[in-house]
C-alpha cells in the first residue's frame, strides 16, 4: 500500500496540472476578448463614415419651414411602471429552519483506507503518557519489553467493550491488581487512549449492533472523565489463525474486517482516530493471523509480533506539537 508521502506528491502533481491548466484557459479568455474588440472597433468605422458626393450641392436659398413647439408630455399622476417588479424583504429577510437534503452518515467506510497514514516516528517517551485500553491482546504490548511497558495499561483477560461501560471490578493483565477500569484510567491521566477490545465480544455470532453501541458509549465516559484533550485512536480488531473459527465461528476473519470497517464508520463520527494495525499484524489476501506472530491460541502474539506493532505504533501517529520524534519533525518537513 502506498504511503502517505506518496499520496501527497500525486496530489501535488495533480495540482500543478490543474493549475497549468486555469493559466491556459485564462490566456485564451483574454486573446478572443482582444479580438472581438479589435472586430468590433473595425466594423465601428466603416459604419459610420458619411458617404461624400461627386457633384456639388445647390444652395438652399428658401426659407425653412417652421417646426412645432414641443409640448410636454401630460403629467397623469402615475409612477413610471417598474422594469424589474418590487421585493419583499418581508418575505426573504428571515431565518427559519431548513430540512436537511443531504445524508451526512458515513456508509459503507472501508478502514483500510481510514487509517492514520505513516508519519515522522515518535520516540519511546510519547508513550510515556499514553494509556491502553482493552483485553488481553493490548495487554501484551505492557507484558513484553518489544512493545511499550513504559505506558499505562488497563488491559483485562476476557473483557469485553461492555466490561469497560459497566466498569466491572477485573485483574488488570500487566499489573495483576484488581480494579476498576475506569477509575484506572482516570488515574493515568494520559494524553493520549488507544483502545483494543472487541475479540472476545465476536466470540458471539450476530450481535454487532450491541457491541457498536457499547463501543460509543465507551467512548462518551472516557470524554466525560478525563481532560478535553486527550486524543482517542481506535486500534483495528487484529484477525487470527485460520483454524480457530472452526472452534470459534464468530471470530471469521472475514467478520473481522466487516466489524473494523463498522470501527472505522465509528471513529469518524465520534471524532477520533483509527489505526488500521491490520497492516502488519495480518495477512492481505485474507486477514488472517501472519505466521511467524502466532501463539498457541492463535489470537495472541508472539513477542515478535508486539515489536512490529509497537513499530507501527511509532510511525502512525496525527502530528502534535508535544510529541518528540527520532528524526526530523514532520512539521517542518512540510514547510507548515
Amino acid at each position: 500500500m502506498a504511503d502517505f508521502y506518496t499520496y501527497r506528491n500525486e496530489f501535488a502533481r495533480r495540482r500543478r496540472k490543474r493549475r497549468l491548466v486555469l493559466i491556459l484557459l485564462i490566456i485564451l479568455a483574454l486573446l478572443c476578448a482582444a479580438a472581438g474588440w479589435f472586430w468590433y472597433q473595425k466594423e465601428d468605422g466603416n459604419g459610420s463614415a458619411p458617404e461624400v458626393s461627386a457633384e456639388p450641392t445647390a444652395a438652399v436659398t428658401a426659407t425653412p419651414e417652421a417646426t412645432a413647439t414641443p409640448q410636454p408630455t401630460p403629467v397623469t399622476g402615475k409612477s413610471p411602471e417598474r422594469i424589474v417588479q418590487a421585493v419583499d424583504t418581508a418575505a426573504w429577510n428571515t431565518s427559519t429552519a431548513v430540512a436537511q437534503t443531504i445524508d451526512t452518515e458515513y456508509l459503507n467506510t472501508d478502514h483500510r483506507m481510514i487509517g492514520v497514514p505513516m508519519l515522522g516516528t515518535v520516540t519511546n517517551r510519547y508513550f510515556d503518557t499514553v494509556t491502553f485500553v482493552g483485553d488481553s491482546i493490548a495487554s501484551g504490548l505492557g507484558i513484553y519489553t518489544t512493545g511499550y511497558p513504559n505506558a499505562h495499561y488497563a488491559t483485562y483477560t476476557g473483557a469485553g467493550v461492555n466490561s469497560f461501560v459497566n466498569n466491572t471490578t477485573m485483574k488488570n493483565a500487566v499489573t495483576k491488581t484488581e480494579e476498576t477500569p475506569m477509575e484506572t484510567i482516570v488515574a493515568s491521566q494520559p494524553d493520549y487512549v488507544y483502545i483494543l477490545v472487541g475479540t472476545n465480544n465476536l466470540v458471539t455470532q450476530g450481535n454487532e449492533e450491541s457491541f457498536l453501541a457499547y463501543y460509543e458509549r465507551l467512548i462518551d465516559m472516557l470524554r466525560e472523565q478525563l481532560n478535553p484533550g486527550v486524543i482517542y485512536y481506535i486500534q483495528a480488531i487484529p484477525g487470527v489463525q485460520e483454524t480457530v473459527v472452526q472452534s470459534k465461528p464468530g471470530l471469521d476473519n472475514a467478520r473481522i474486517a466487516t466489524v473494523n470497517d463498522l470501527l472505522a464508520n465509528l471513529a469518524l463520527r465520534k471524532g477520533c482516530y483509527f489505526v488500521n494495525i491490520r497492516e502488519v499484524l495480518t495477512n492481505p489476501a485474507d486477514g488472517s493471523q501472519i505466521d511467524d506472530y502466532q501463539t498457541s491460541d492463535g489470537v495472541h502474539f508472539t513477542p515478535s509480533g508486539y515489536r512490529a506493532w509497537a513499530e507501527y505504533l511509532a510511525t502512525h501517529t496525527v502530528w502534535n506539537r508535544r510529541s518528540l520524534y527520532s528524526g526530523q519533525n514532520p512539521y517542518y518537513i512540510y514547510g507548515a
